[in-house]
């Protein structure tokens, strides 16, 4: 058993840094989303939690695209689309790859 334990703790270490590979310019900021007037903060952690200023939690992966997986009242859901690898603190990107009718968000990296 305890064995086991250390194995988990040691995969949990080594897999941190590779989960947040091409998410690494979000870990630590709050990534900022506007929707026409409405915005949000979200915070995607180097463990793989994300939460957001209105009250969703979940987990995030990474893998060429970032879908983020949540469950809220209405039950579980996973939504994917596109990051900007090269997007840095204090600058914003303006995509319509999250939207199914073309509407276009603006994903800002808030610094600190």
């Amino acid at each position: 058993m305890k064995h086991l334990l250390v194995a988990g703790l040691a995969f949990t270490l080594l897999a941190s840094p590779a989960l947040a590979e091409g998410m690494s310019n979000a870990i630590g900021h709050a990534v900022r989303v506007t929707d026409g007037g409405q915005s949000f903060d979200a915070w995607f952690n180097a463990d793989g939690s994300y939460s957001d200023t209105r009250g969703v939690t979940g987990t995030w992966t990474y893998q060429g695209q970032l879908c983020i997986q949540v469950t809220t009242e209405n039950g579980s859901s996973e939504n994917c689309g596109p990051w900007n690898e090269s997007l840095a603190a204090g600058e914003s990107w303006v995509t319509n790859g999250w939207s199914d009718d073309g509407r276009s968000l603006t994903v800002q990296i808030v610094d600190g």
